[in-house]
């Protein structure tokens, strides 16, 4: 944390419970075991490293908060760059 507050950044706390079990594009959720590495949604058909869709619904949550609020994770004009997302 005083790393970001050094770099003008703040840390946004995430539950991180079932973030590898719901897809991040539809947010259907099925459990797989820890072994499958890759995530293929049944509902919709996104296919993604089991880590990446994780991050991705890590992120979303941050952007969202828990209350359903959007905090302002980054300064203004450094949003973070989605590589091939």
């Amino acid at each position: 944390a005083y790393k970001a507050e050094e770099a003008g950044r703040r840390v946004v706390g995430v539950d991180p419970k079932h973030t590898s079990q719901d897809c991040p594009v539809c947010g259907h959720r099925e459990k797989r075991p820890l072994w499958v590495r890759v995530y293929t949604c049944p509902q919709c058909g996104a296919l993604l490293h089991r880590d990446v869709a994780a991050a991705q619904n890590i992120l979303a949550k941050a952007w969202t908060g828990p209350s359903g609020e959007t905090p302002r994770a980054f300064p203004q004009g450094n949003t973070p760059r989605s590589p091939g997302l």
